[in-house]
Order: C-alpha cells, then structure tokens, then sequence
C-alpha cells in the first residue's frame, strides 16, 4: 500500500547546504538517513534516477547515517530511493537540482509491515538557491529580450547591472574583472579588449546561443576555495544535455526599423523614424540517445545578421557638424592624401554564427564523461561616433572573431567515500581588424557645430589603432578535484591551472598620426603635433609590423573542509593558493635600463615581476535558526584573487623601446603654446617615415614596465544575508556586500618630473594650484609603470522580497545601494591610456580616491511574470513577464577642455575642472570665444563668464563644491526607468510536432506609451564646461572660455525596440 504526501521542498529538506562554485557544472545531494528513534542508519542504500536520461546514481550512508552525491545533471525530474533491510523503502519524486547547489536530503525510515512497504513523497516546490542566484531555462525563456545576451538575464539579480559600455558589473566592480565561464570552463576574455568581458566580444557576438543554456548560475561573494579567477563576479553557464526521448526545436526572431519607436529624444522628440535596418536570427537544437540510458548527443547552431544605419551624422542635430564642413574636410583630406572619403549616414553590419555539440556517455553508475566542442564565427562594423565626435564613413575598422574551444570533463565516484571531478579544455581565440585603406590618421578638434557653440572634433583616415592590429589567443586549462566523505566532514583537495600563449600586433599612427587645433589650422595644414610608429626592421628581421608574444600561467592549489555540525548549521573554510606566472620575457633595453637605474626609476625594461604566492583563505557558514528553517543567517569573510586583463602586461612586451620606435613632434613656443608647426599631411602623407626625420623630428619611444613587487588583482570580501520566510510566503532577503581593495593596478608616467613648480587655474588662488610636470630631463615621450594600490574599496546593500504562487504568478522587488570607489578605473586596453584618461588633479598621484565609473548609488527592480494554465481544452496558454529597472544614472568627471595643455603632462583633457567661488569667479581670465576661420565672435569673455557662472549654479555637485577642484567621476547623470515585456503565447499538440511559441519582447515598453518616457543618457566619462584657449604671454596665466558641454541623451536607446519570434519545440 501507498502512502502520498504533497508539501513542499522546504518543508521535504530540513537544509539547503550550498556548495555554489563558478567551476562546478552539476549538482549534489547529501543527507542523513535516521530510524524511527532518530538514530542514523548505517549502511543504507540512496540511489538518484535522473527520469528523463534514465542516469543512475548511488550512495551508501557511513557510520553517522550520512552521504553525499556529486556530480549529478542539473534540473530533473529525479527520484531517490533510500532503503535499508527491515524498513520501508522511502522514494521522493519530482525532485529538481539546482546548478552548483546541494539539496539536503534528510530521510526518516519507518519499520517495514505487511501494510507500508513504501512511502512516497511528491514535492511541488525546488530547493531555495541561497547566496547564489541561479537562472534555469525557465526563468530563462521568461525574460525579455532583443540581444538574447547571457547579460539580459544575470542583470536580474539585485548586485548585478549592465555596463554601457558592455559587459556587467557586480557591485561596482570593474567588469574586466569578472569571470565566465562555459561547462565550467574559462570563456571570459582575459586578454581584456572586449568591453563585454567574453571571447568574440569585440565583435558584439553572443558567447552562447540561449537555447544551448540550460542554467546560469551567479556568484557574488561565494566562499567555496575552489573558485578563482575574479574580484568581481562569476558566472557559469552550462549547456544542455541529450536525453532518453529525442528532443529539439527550430526558431527564428526577427526585428526592423518598424519595431523602433519613431520619435528622437536628440531632436526634442520630434518625429524622426529610422531609415531601413534589420536584425533576423536563425536556430535550432537536436539532442536524444545514442544508446538509452548510456550515450547522449546534444547540438545547437544559431545564426544572427544584424544591420542599421548610424544614428549620428552631419547635421543629425543642430549641434552638431554641418554637411558642409564636413565636405570640406573630406575634400582637403582628398587634396593632400589622395584619398577620397564619404560623410553621409553609413550602415553598420554585425554578423554571427555559432555551433556547440556535446556528447555526454553514462561509462557506469560511477564514472560519467562528458565532451563539448564550440564555435564561433563573427564580424562587427565598429564606427566610433558621439554627440561630440565624428568620424567619416570609412575611418573605421571591422572586428573579426574565430573562436574555437573544447571540454572534457570526468565525474567519477571512488568508492562510497570518494569523489573526483577531471576537467580539460583548449581555447583558440582569433581577433583581427579590418580596414578600408591604409592612409593617414588625422584628428581635427574644436570644430563649431552648426548652434555655433558646442565643439565637436573630426576623424579621418585609418583608424589611430586598427592600422596593424590583430590578437592571437591559445588558452588551456585543466582542473582536478578530489572529495573525501569523513562523518559530517566533506574535505576537498583540488588544483586549477591556466595556461596562455598570446600574440598581439597593436601599432598605433602606423600610417602617422596628424593633430590640428580647429577647422582653419586643417585647411591651413598647419598641425600642431605629428606622431609615427613602427617596429625597427633591423631588430624585426625587416618587419615594419612585427608582433611580440607572451607567455604565461596561473596555477592554484587549494584545500578546505565543508563542516555539516549539525542539520541547521554548516561551516566551510579552507585555504587556497594561486601562482601566477610569465613565461618568457620581453626584450631586454640595455639604454633605458642604465637610464633608469640612472634616475633612480626601480624598473627595468625585459624583466617581469617574479612568481608570487598569493594566498586567500576563506570562512563561510549557513545557519538556520531554528527546525522551521524559515530564517537563514549566512555570510563569511575571505580573500579573492583575480586574474590581471593580459592587455596590460602585454603593453611591456609591446613597448620595450626596442622593437618599437617612433616619432612625436610638438612644437610649443616659450609660454607653452602649441607653435603648429609640425610636419605637414600635405608634404608627407605618403612618406610618415621622411616627416619623422625631416629634422624637426626627434625619436622619443614609449616605455612600459612592470613594478617587481606586482601583484595579481585581490581584495578582501565580506558577506552577511538574512534570508526570512515572512507570513503569506514571502521570502525577504537582506544581504550587504563589502569588498577592500588588497592589490589593484594604478599607472603612472616616470617620464615627467616635478620639482615643487605649481599652475594655477586662478593666479594667487592656491587651491586652484597643481603641480606642473615636465618632460624636459627624459629621454623618452612616456615611461608607464604598472604596480600596486592597496586604495579602493566598494560596498552594497540590497532588500529583496520574492512570492511564488500556485497559479502560475511570480512577484519581486528589489531595492540596492552601494557605493565604488578607486584611484584607477582602468577602462582602457593600453597603459597609457589608462594613465592619461585617469581624470585627476595631480597626474601622477595614487592619493586621489574617487567614485569608480562603475558606481550606480541607487537601483530599484520590479519583476513580474505569469503563466496561464492551458485553456481551449487544452491547446494552448499565456506567458507574459515585466521588468522595471530604474537606476541612478552613470559616473562622468567635470574637466578642462584643454586646448594647451594644463599641467605639463603631455596629454589635453585629462585635468580637473577647478570650481570658483563667486569672488574666485571674478578673477578668472576670459576670453573672447572667436570662430578661427571668420574671426567671428561667438562668445565674449564676460558672456562666457556669465554662462560659466550660470552652469555652476545649475549643476548639483559644482554648486555645491566651490573653491575647490572637481572630485573623479563626481557626477551623476539623470536616473533612467525602463521597462521591458516578454509575452508568449504557445499552442501545443501540434500534429507530430510539439508546442509552437510565438513571443513578442518589447524592451523600453515605456516609451511606447509616451514618447517622453523611457529616456536613456549616453555613457559619458567626461564633460568639460570650460576651454583653456592658452596661457598669457606671461606663460604661467590660463585664459579661458565657456564651452557648451552637457550629457546627451541617446537617440537608440531611449526609443522603445520590439522583436517578434517563432519557435517550434518537439
């Protein structure tokens, strides 16, 4: 006779123990099993069917009445079974396993009678994820989406939000230093070009089509030794698997111009539709049984093509450039390179095509194998234009990706006590730019929009960087770790070791490089400075574009013991230990290495930091307070160590002052004004080497190093949660995050030197003063120095409330605060970037603590979903999901429009904005703003002061913050509010097919009701309410004038965009 129970899982599972691990592609179960008198049984049969592949797996419990089994599919439905001589056997069906999560299972055995030889229990509910935040397919399927990007879905957790820039950040974390990972395996780029942090993300491409996905899994503050490689978050995604019944679908989504709203946010709102422009998807998924219950096949291929025109062009607003400069630019560059160029609005292509097969055999009950081969082809048009920056319609570049990787991966039970998990992988990663022609760099700045006051400045030519640029990527990695089950002690023992070959061709101005002041110095053909760069024949065996390669690893060793103390308390702590590595070293400069040691500098060029051992012990525990298990207090404290983005390091190989030369010429007369008397495009567009010794010029290479004493990426984090089931069963969880920088990167330029001299923005004001650099005593244009800052820190806090319903409803609300703050955000590829970008007061100081750009203060999210039950007798249902995101706006700094340069350091626009006081105000040098080429007067010096005054007061930190110059990233732009909506609406029993979907995403659905909602701001890193024209005759007095400067909005994204899709599921 059967006996049936239905209640829930919570109830069913007196604890969740989470063993939640980025690297970890299944899920566990452990337990105890005890008799009628709560005494545990020893030597107990547990065997878990995984129903739908037929998959077997066994336990045995030990002295204490434990056991534990790993390595199981992730979702289900299972069964287990617990039997044991003389007892009924207990058997729970409909059970559903959570990637990375260990469901306890706690079985109470009654004695066998004639009456009750088994006990059946159904569970209607699946395990609580705890401090991970897992996705499975069907949370998946519900979220809406155009892009149908991994990112859509992970920013629904409450520490994660999307970047602007691509990519996600955690908590206001730099997302170059996130991991993801595919089947456990490295996929993030840790090159570090992609914005999106994930291999072919230069391209735009997805890493892994969503059908391929069978559950994400997200870790924030985990505190399982076994995970490495970031300081920001994890991801893992693991792809699906075959079954015993054959399974599969077909599906296409697709979107036009049509499917955008038709109203600019960048024109007033005023009715402007998008010209011709579409994106179409193709896909589809097989997986079944090569032998039942023994060998399994999955495959998934999708295709994308995607192509719009450019939102920006002349004359796309009155602010910006006019199609008649922009002719006149075009035709002078024709005049003196030859070279024709185009100005209209240009489209931009995107095309993608990936492949994913996995064979997964069931060897025996103990030893499960599987093996996973990847994909993926990809181009993207990239045209880098801005409300305040132009390039012309072939100065871009387009960014091809070939990705190649496979997996393997053996789960295998030693015994009833152990348990081993093997995984392998190789990744080969193409990266290469494409370019029109090879021609002339050429940057024209400060030119009048058409309103005749915002300064909007012009590119053309071959791309500054895409000129010689390629990235060759080969990344190996192996994995082992070994489970021992000793009582209610689970100990671990583990290694996870990368390896990496890179080889990257990065030459900027290898075409050379031409700066000019305004429009009238480029018809003039007078720049202020020219730059070449090369590599050196004689060293390349005659390659003018030679490209170093690197080589490196990171290995980690680590141990740690999961402590079960009693059923409401667990406790794990361990220790690991990483290595990281560099292999070979870049080229030895005996010159610059006798000239540093010379200038006391403690770099050195063909030497990299030596191997260090970088410990991260961590203590995490679970605690349910009492047998209810409706509150959970979890938290712990360790140290995480990251991986550096190889870009970095590779800059050393790259800039050795060796291999690769170069020229920059910048005349300046005695007060420090640019003279424009550089090498002419004219007389050497065809000849950058001639222009390079043409006698004015003078060899000044770039330097990078690499302090000894550098360190990995690591910072010490602390995590605390109450997660409470409240009355109406709702779950709340209060959870706080706090991260202290312990090793992070800071730049900074040996070449410039200060001897105590001081600028002033306001003579006599000394808090206006910095110090002023100079690079008069160095033999070199930039000498940047990688090491060490321990500055920096981040923290948030967020409240989420969660209600599941039976009929199909699913509620949640979020609320997140939090704050980042660094010396260096390091959002670029190249070192010195990332020093010249690095907004501050004194260039070279590691003391400025600012906001991080990644900083978001405020996010509130609102979820809802729901799903019909099958109606018209059952042929068809009803899904339709809702996301509100509203946040606080993005970081910008305020800055100097810098026409000279400010403080000496080489770079313009990368000095502080100094805010006066009214009385400072009055002192302050203005100017008459006159247009170059008509000597018109756009703007006199008291206008210009009266429009700077009225900017301070309207802005609400520069008001605020008078008399004293502006902090890093001290602004925020104004919140944004969108709302996405996925409907769907499916019919099933299709003859001889399935169920058939129709979904219809509309992402910004806000906009849709009213043109004026839903608006989104570009992602600016800086606005510059004032223009240092050029010091004074007396060379040390700045004379300025204001410049219109605001963030805009984004005409793309603050228009509603819809996508319409097919699929057929059998």
């Amino acid at each position: 006779m059967l006996s049936h129970s239905k209640f829930l899982l919570a109830a069913l599972a007196p604890a969740v123990a989470i063993c939640a691990n980025a690297q970890v592609t299944t899920s566990a179960v452990s337990g105890k099993v005890m008799d009628e008198t709560k005494q545990p049984v020893i030597g107990a049969t547990v065997v878990a069917i995984h129903e739908p592949s037929g998959t077997l797996y066994g336990a045995v419990t030990n002295i204490d009445g434990r056991y534990t089994i790993q390595g199981m599919r992730t979702g289900g439905p299972y069964k287990i079974e617990v039997s044991y001589v003389g007892y009924s056997k207990a058997t729970y069906t409909d059970l559903y396993l959570e990637l990375g999560n260990t469901l306890a299972l706690n079985v109470n055995l009654k004695p066998s009678t004639e009456l009750l030889d088994e006990v059946v229990v159904v569970a209607d509910a699946k395990a609580n994820a705890g401090a991970a935040h897992n996705f499975t397919t069907g949370k998946i399927n519900n979220t809406p989406t155009v892009d149908r990007n991994v990112y859509d879905i992970v920013k629904n957790m409450p520490m994660a939000m999307t970047s602007k820039n691509g990519g996600i950040t955690f908590a206001g974390s730099n997302n170059r230093y996130n991991s993801f990972q595919i089947d456990g395996t490295v996929s993030n780029d840790v090159f570090g070009l992609a914005a999106s942090g994930t291999n072919g993300g230069q391209t735009g491409a997805n890493p892994i089509s969503m059908d391929a996905i069978q559950e994400i899994q997200v870790v924030v503050a985990p505190f399982d030794v076994r995970q490495s490689g970031f300081t920001g978050g994890g991801i893992n995604a693991i792809t699906k698997q075959g079954t015993n019944t054959t399974h599969g679908s077909a599906y296409t989504y697709f979107n036009n111009h049509n499917m955008y709203g038709k109203y600019s946010a960048v024109r007033d709102y005023e009715k402007s539709p998008l010209t011709q422009q579409y994106t179409r998807t193709f896909g589809g998924t097989l997986g079944g049984a090569i032998v039942k219950d023994k060998l399994f096949y999955f495959v998934s291929a999708e295709s994308k093509k995607e192509s719009y025109p450019s939102s920006i062009y002349p004359g796309y607003t009155d602010s910006y450039i006019t199609n008649d400069v922009a002719k006149q630019i075009a035709d002078q560059y024709a005049k003196l390179t030859g070279i024709k160029e185009n100005y209209g609005q240009r489209n931009i292509d995107n095309k993608s095509f990936g492949l994913l097969a996995r064979i997964d055999w069931n060897i025996n009950k103990d030893h499960k194998l599987a093996l996973r081969y990847q994909h993926n082809n990809s181009y993207d048009d990239n045209y880098g234009v801005g409300s305040t920056s132009y390039t012309f319609v072939n100065s871009g570049y387009r960014m091809n990706n070939k990705t190649n990787s496979i997996v393997a991966e053996l789960n295998s039970h030693l015994g009833q006590n152990l348990y081993n998990e093997f995984r392998a992988s190789a990744s080969f990663i193409r990266d290469h730019r494409d370019v029109a022609y090879q021609g002339p760099t050429v940057q024209i700045e400060d030119i009048l929009g058409g309103d005749q006051k915002t300064a909007i400045t012009a590119n053309i030519g071959t791309e500054y960087s895409s000129g010689a640029n390629y990235l060759d990527q080969d990344i190996y990695t192996f994995e082992d770790n070994l489970s021992w089950y000793l009582g209610n002690h689970t100990l671990t023992f583990g290694t996870h070791n990368e390896i990496y070959r890179m080889k990257n061709l990065f030459i900027q101005a290898v075409n050379g490089s031409w700066y000019y002041a305004d429009l009238q110095h480029f018809l003039d053909d007078q720049p202020y400075k020219f730059s070449y760069k090369y590599t050196d024949p004689t060293l390349t065996g005659g390659d003018t574009r030679w490209a170093p390669a690197m080589k490196s690893g990171q290995f980690g060793f680590y141990a740690q013991d999961k402590w079960d103390i009693n059923n409401n308390f667990n406790l794990t702590y361990g220790l690991r230990i990483d290595i990281p590595v560099v292999f070979n070293n870049p080229t030895e400069n005996p010159t610059f290495n006798t000239y540093a040691e010379q200038q006391g500098y403690n770099v050195r060029v063909g030497e990299n930091p030596s191997a260090k051992v970088l410990f991260s012990p961590r203590v995490g525990f679970r605690w349910y307070t009492n047998d209810s298990h409706k509150t959970l207090i979890r938290g712990g404290l360790g140290i995480f160590t990251g991986r550096v983005p190889f870009v970095w390091l590779s800059n050393a190989f790259n800039n050795t002052g060796m291999e690769s030369k170069g020229t920059t010429i910048e005349p300046k007369d005695a007060n420090k004004n640019h003279t424009h008397t550089a090498p002419s495009l004219g007389k050497y567009a065809n000849d950058p080497m001639a222009g390079a010794n043409s006698g004015s010029g003078y060899f000044s290479p770039d330097i990078v190093t690499v302090s000894k004493d550098f360190k990995y990426p690591q910072v010490l984090r602390a995590n605390l949660a109450l997660e409470q089931r409240l009355p109406g069963d709702i779950k709340m969880t209060l959870e706080g995050i706090y991260s202290k920088t312990m090793n992070n990167v800071f730049f900074e330029n040996l070449a410039l030197t200060n001897n105590g001299e001081k600028v002033y923005a306001i003579p006599g004001v000394e808090a206006s003063a910095v110090p002023y650099y100079s690079k008069a005593k160095s033999n070199y244009y930039s000498i940047i120095n990688l090491r060490n800052t321990n500055k920096g820190y981040t923290y948030a806090l967020s409240a989420l409330l969660e209600k599941t319903f039976n009929f199909g409803l699913n509620l949640s609300g979020s609320y997140t605060f939090g704050h980042a703050k660094s010396v260096n955000d390091g959002t670029s590829s190249v070192a010195y970037s990332n020093w010249k970008y690095n907004y501050s007061v004194d260039t070279n100081s590691e003391n400025e603590l600012g906001f991080s750009k990644f900083d978001i203060p405020h996010r509130v999210m609102l979820q809802a979903s729901y799903t019909s039950p099958k109606y018209w007798n059952g042929w068809t249902s009803t899904t339709i999901a809702v996301i509100y995101n509203g946040f606080s706006g993005g970081r910008y700094s305020l800055t100097m429009n810098e026409k000279s340069d400010f403080n000496g350091d080489g770079q313009k626009g990368n000095s502080l904005l100094y805010i006066p006081t009214e009385a400072e105000l009055n002192q302050m040098n203005f100017v008459d703003n006159v247009n170059e080429e008509t000597g018109e007067v756009i703007m006199t010096a008291e206008e210009s002061r009266e429009a700077f005054k009225q900017w301070i007061e309207n802005d609400s930190y520069a008001k605020n913050h008078r008399g004293q110059y502006a902090e890093r990233n001290s602004n925020l732009s104004k919140w944004e509010h969108q709302i996405d909506l996925h409907l769907a609406q499916t019919i099933y029993n299709i003859e001889g097919a399935g169920k058939l979907e129709f979904t219809f995403d509309i992402m910004n659905f806000a906009n849709m009701l009213n043109k004026k909602w839903g608006a989104s701001y570009e992602s600016a890193y800086n606005i510059s309410p004032l223009t240092l024209k050029e010091f004074a005759s007396d060379g040390t007095t700045p004379l300025f004038y204001y410049n219109n400067a605001e963030v805009k909005k984004s005409d793309i994204s603050s228009r509603w965009h819809a996508q319409v899709g097919v699929r057929l599921t059998f």
